[in-house]
């Protein structure tokens, strides 16, 4: 029963967390320069951080499961792995509209901008390989390597149009506030994904 009532509150909590996140991106005080583009720098910002934290959590599972044949370490990095993607879209969504709110363009040769079509191309290649071979070794072993591979890409990315922290050196007591309420409404939002994501996993198998 308990396990039913969980299962039905992930779509629920889905939604209000969407909402959530809309009424604090709206009501979020802009940057004097950027404006209105503030709104969805906020918002990709929150978004990639989680993203790198599910990918790398992801790959940690994984190569713990190396060492110890645990099926829930390679069954929550499976999860996490499919919660990254998942999100990658609306980062992407959100990644290109701040570029084009800020920069005017799409600075194609952006160092951060690159990782972000890199990762675009490794992490769903090795999921589809991982799909395919169906062996849990190779599913944690993938994992592990999209993690370290993001991992390098994003310590060796120098910057050039890219901040290395707006959010942070706004100075603004409101810009961090409102940016680190919807850090933590996107990571709840991840986690929702994941336990859905979980469950419908174990139904399938079941």
């Amino acid at each position: 029963m308990k396990v039913l009532l969980s299962r039905r509150s992930v779509i629920p909590s889905l939604v209000i967390l969407t909402i959530l996140t809309v009424i604090v991106t709206l009501l979020a005080p802009t940057d004097r320069v950027l404006g209105a583009a503030t709104r969805m720098v906020y918002v990709h910002g929150a978004i990639i951080r989680v993203i790198l934290g599910t990918f790398l959590l992801s790959g940690l599972l994984g190569l713990i499961y190396l060492f110890n044949r645990k099926t829930a370490w390679v069954e929550w990095s499976r999860v996490l792995m499919e919660t990254s993607l998942l999100l990658w879209i609306p980062y992407l969504v959100s990644a290109t509209i701040a570029t084009l709110q800020t920069w005017g363009a799409i600075a194609w040769f952006e160092p951060r901008w690159l990782v972000t079509l890199q990762v675009s191309v490794i992490a769903p290649v090795a999921y589809v390989v991982s799909l395919v071979v169906k062996k849990p070794i190779v599913t944690a072993a993938l994992n592990a390597i999209v993690a370290a591979a993001i991992f390098l890409l994003t310590r060796s990315a120098g910057l050039i149009l890219h901040p290395i922290d707006p959010i942070a050196s706004s100075g603004d007591n409101g810009i961090i506030v409102s940016y680190l309420v919807l850090l933590a409404l996107c990571a709840l939002f991840a986690g929702q994904v994941a336990r859905g994501l979980r469950f419908w996993h174990q139904r399938r198998e079941a």
